[in-house]
């Protein structure tokens, strides 16, 4: 790296206060006290809200390791400066992958599928038995967690790797882990989300469901990389990223919200078009009780006001703006997931009290700390990486 450019970075490593942690440890002990009373009181309820808390926690671990990946595969240079806030993210694949395996235990409370009694009077449950079974479902978790994890791990360690021995052939290997992650992603995360979601409803199917999951995943996954830089540049740990580097970030956000629409229209469209009463239960339930007003809140929070604001090049480069739109996507991610999850545990109208905020509160200081965790294990910049003067000196 050129000497000019070493003299201009002043911290390499992340520094965390006390109060911080500390104020994070109470929110995060402090929701889980309430998650266990809410075991007692709505059981239900509780459970649902905390699978929607361990999918959302995975999710944003999955996006940025998907974005590592993607960046890697396609030789791009420019994300270089700030790869270690996505592959700080893939911490967030372990954690909400145990959470989903703590959940494993409550499966005859959030799946009608598991229950013999029900599915033996039932022909479509019984035809569905040989995948949606309680024994298969659990060991398909465990193979999920454990296959993402372990390539996450493998693109993570390799490039904190090269900052120890400066092996540029480890580049190469790296983007060989990336291709691995990405044929898992696309291969596994449509079935995780058809077995931990779509099976809530298992009368019900979409072939388009897999697709719109894994799109609000990395979606996501790309509001918590560009708010993870944006924070860190704020801090002084980060300014050395450019202007130009948050207009590719909201240029991805852009495209990626836009088709994550594209993809919710389509699901919606086709439904409504063919207008047969088994696929059209889904929508119905989503458009009645209250549940509507949610729907119309979640265009509104994962394309509209995306699309909207960042329309123009300058939004995209203005880091105050791109911040806030990250914000409100990823409150807009859980909108979404509220809106797909919690309808059948609800059927009467839509509910947010504590028990649903209980787990928000834990899931949202279990990112920021694993997260800041794994920030702090290794140098912020990765010096030996090849293609790191390309990404410092990156222009539009």
């Amino acid at each position: 790296m050129d000497p000019a450019i070493t003299m201009t970075i002043d911290y390499t490593k992340i520094r965390v206060s006390r109060k911080s942690l500390w104020t994070l440890s109470l929110l995060a002990g402090g929701g889980m006290a309430a998650v266990v009373l809410g075991l007692f009181v709505e059981p239900q309820r509780t459970l649902a809200s905390s699978l929607l808390t361990a999918y959302y926690v995975l999710g944003i671990g999955m996006g940025g390791a998907l974005f590592i990946s993607l960046v890697s595969v396609s030789n791009a240079g420019w994300a270089t400066a700030f790869r270690r806030v996505p592959e700080a993210l893939t911490a967030n694949i372990y954690a909400g992958g145990i959470l989903m395996i703590l959940l494993l235990p409550a499966v005859h409370e959030l799946y009608e599928w598991s229950h013999a009694d029900v599915v033996a009077v039932d022909p479509i449950l019984r035809s569905k038995s040989g995948w949606l079974n309680v024994p298969f479902f659990s060991v398909r978790t465990v193979l999920y967690v454990t296959l993402w994890s372990f390539l996450a791990a493998l693109l993570v360690r390799t490039s904190r790797l090269q900052d120890r021995t400066g092996a540029v052939e480890l580049t190469a290997r790296n983007r060989r882990y990336a291709g691995f992650f990405i044929v898992a992603f696309m291969l596994t995360f449509w079935m995780a989300s058809m077995d931990w979601l779509m099976s809530l409803e298992p009368h019900w199917y979409s072939t388009i469901y897999g697709i719109y999951n894994m799109t609000g995943t990395f979606l996501s996954g790309l509001a918590a990389v560009t708010v993870g830089v944006i924070s860190l540049r704020r801090k002084g740990y980060l300014r050395f990223v450019r202007d130009n580097h948050l207009l590719d970030l909201g240029r991805l956000i852009f495209a990626f919200s836009t088709f994550w629409m594209y993809i919710w229209f389509s699901q919606y469209l086709l439904i409504w078009y063919a207008n047969i009463p088994e696929e059209t239960t889904y929508f119905l339930r989503r458009e009645t009780a209250g549940w509507g007003t949610f729907a119309i809140l979640n265009i509104l929070f994962n394309w509209l006001i995306p699309f909207t604001v960042l329309m123009s090049k300058s939004s995209k480069r203005n880091e105050a703006v791109l911040f806030k739109v990250c914000l409100v996507l990823l409150v807009g991610h859980w909108i979404d997931l509220f809106w797909m999850i919690l309808p059948p545990f609800m059927p009467e109208a839509p509910v947010i009290s504590l028990w649903e905020l209980a787990p928000v509160a834990t899931g949202t200081a279990l990112v920021i700390l694993v997260t800041l965790r794994s920030l702090s294990q290794a140098s912020l910049i990765p010096f030996n990486d090849p293609m790191l003067n390309e990404s410092l000196r990156y222009h539009d």
